[in-house]
């Protein structure tokens, strides 16, 4: 491989990146932290903030630069890169050389940063730059899991909150509750050093994006998840109660041995 990193020297030359090793660590450029956007791209999304993709040289010493995402021309910076270059950049992702890019890994990102930095409303504005399987898996994410300085006994989502993502989403509330419950794996008991006893909820390698989105909406709601002390959302006795029952109306819970309804 030459030396000749034309393209390289040249965004290093005009203040882009730092060096080639900052270069091929990221592949691709990031918006200076002082740069004043407007929105929606203020918003703190990884697909806002590394919009330019920069693949490493090839056996000619030559790289590639591209957008992320196809819709990311209008990005100022995004803008100012191309009016210095003198080009327009091809929004292809500049896929590895086993054809590998970014793109969706960014557009995961931008669902997921947003739903965990409180910006789902900002994420229906701007759905059009992720897909709605990603909306939901960020959904079931949000309500998984605890941001560490949060509220105790509540996800990064509220129940009610990830209702109205998912609905404008266009995801239709499946009516089956129990046949719900059942596409979740089996809860299983996770016994750690401390001593405590954990009930995580796993999802099937059959369940889709919307059905473990749902699955845990309808969980809470219902009873059958809540949040541990360390924020994350388990397995409760009565749903594991109601998932050894099969899918039935009524159940027996095992802490008393008394019969009890699903809903």
């Amino acid at each position: 491989m030459t030396n000749n990193d034309a393209l390289g020297d040249c965004l290093i030359e005009k203040g882009f990146v730092a060096s080639r090793y900052v270069l091929d660590l990221n592949h691709g450029l990031m918006v200076p932290v002082d740069m004043d956007l407007p929105a929606p791209w203020n918003l703190p999304s990884r697909l806002f903030r590394f919009p330019i993709a920069v693949s490493e040289p090839d056996d000619n010493g030559v790289r590639r630069i591209e957008l992320i995402h196809p819709l990311l021309g209008e990005h100022p910076f995004v803008q100012c890169v191309a009016a210095e270059l003198g080009v327009s950049l091809n929004p292809d992702g500049a896929p590895n050389e086993y054809g590998v890019g970014k793109q969706g890994t960014a557009i995961w990102w931008h669902a997921v940063d947003l739903v965990t930095a409180g910006n789902w409303r900002e994420l229906i504005e701007t759905r059009r730059f992720t897909t709605d399987d990603d909306i939901a898996r960020a959904v079931a994410y949000g309500l998984s899991h605890s941001p560490a300085n949060g509220e105790s006994g509540r996800g990064y989502l509220t129940a009610k909150d990830a209702r109205a993502l998912l609905n404008a989403n266009g995801s239709v509330e499946p009516t089956d509750r129990l046949g719900l419950l059942h596409y979740f794996a089996p809860p299983l008991l996770c016994r750690q050093d401390s001593g405590r006893d954990r009930w995580p909820i796993n999802e099937t390698v059959s369940m889709d994006a919307a059905s473990a989105a749902w699955g845990r909406v309808l969980g809470i709601e219902c009873g059958w998840f809540a949040y541990d002390r360390a924020g994350f959302l388990v397995w409760k006795a009565k749903g594991r109660d109601l998932f050894a029952a099969g899918p039935n109306s009524t159940f027996i819970e095992v802490a008393t041995g008394q019969g009890a309804f699903a809903f």
